[in-house]
């Protein structure tokens, strides 16, 4: 149930890179930020309440407040502001590097265990984001200040995950959690838009496409990824979830072909298929086959 859960959850992550980039043009980033979070919050308080989790969160202390400030928070204005420079395929791909970095980080901060196979498929998985990456930047709209952008995004991802693992160990909750969180990240929205973008009226340049948009980041791109990644990191090591979460590269690229039109080459799709097997690795190293082989 918890890898179902994360699979699902990388196919919501992976919409959101598409649905970003195609509003990216008619709302401010603070405005993206703020109105997604604000309409996810609003839907998980409502379900929290209603399966009588929103209470006594006195328990839950204020690690989700700092986990919501930094993710999706700070982690989704870095990544908006990315993609308005860069393509929803560099995104996605940049998105899927994790798996390089959280094994390592698990085992230093954590102490959890490091499997060779995990590593492994990390590797593998990461050679395959660095081919589509490159072949995204000659032909689809990638850009370097917009990957860098995307980069610092991940690299806050990765400090939260840490954060956000030691809550789902302590206090489980994950309605809870991220009830708080996605109401964090919404403040930052809000604070960004009130600092820096400062716009004369809010929300005002959105046509039905753009609210419809707004909505199903909300309530499909931030409620329900969220939410399904919490509860997997009850049941997953940092470095599995990671690795599983690498599958937003393959799901976004093909979206983006498909609903955006942006160029997917042959090169591309040899990546993908890297990316697919670096994360099939542990799966496969740990079935029967798999450990006779071994």
């Amino acid at each position: 149930m918890p890898v179902s859960a994360l699979i699902l959850a990388s196919a919501f992550w992976a919409s959101t890179m598409i649905a970003n980039k195609s509003i990216v043009d008619a709302l401010l980033l603070s405005e993206i930020v703020s109105g997604r979070f604000a309409i996810g919050a609003l839907t998980m308080w409502s379900i929290a309440l209603l399966a009588g989790q929103g209470r006594n969160l006195k328990a839950i202390g204020w690690g989700p407040v700092l986990l919501g400030i930094l993710d999706p928070g700070i982690a989704a204005v870095f990544m908006v502001w990315g993609l308005s420079l860069s393509s929803a395929v560099s995104g996605t791909v940049l998105l899927s590097t994790q798996p390089i970095l959280m094994p390592l980080l698990g085992w230093l901060v954590l102490r959890e265990s490091l499997s060779a196979s995990v590593v492994a498929g990390a590797v593998v998985a990461l050679i395959g984001a660095v081919l589509l990456v490159y072949g995204q930047e000659d032909h689809g709209g990638g850009t370097p200040l917009g990957d860098m952008l995307l980069t610092i995004g991940v690299l806050v991802i990765c400090g939260a995950q840490l954060i956000a693992r030691r809550i789902a160990q302590v206090h489980g909750r994950a309605m809870a959690v991220t009830s708080v969180q996605l109401t964090m990240a919404a403040v930052v929205g809000l604070i960004v838009m009130v600092a820096v973008d400062r716009p004369a009226n809010p929300f005002s340049n959105m046509d039905t496409n753009v609210v419809l948009t707004l909505l199903y980041l909300g309530v499909i791109g931030s409620t329900g990824p969220f939410f399904l990644y919490n509860y997997a990191l009850r049941y997953l090591t940092v470095g599995m979830v990671s690795l599983l979460l690498t599958l937003i590269a393959p799901l976004g690229a093909l979206m983006s072909w498909l609903y955006l039109g942006t160029e997917v080459s042959l090169l591309d799709w040899i990546a993908i298929g890297i990316v697919v097997f670096g994360v099939l690795l542990p799966t496969i190293a740990s079935s029967p086959i798999g450990r006779r082989r071994i």
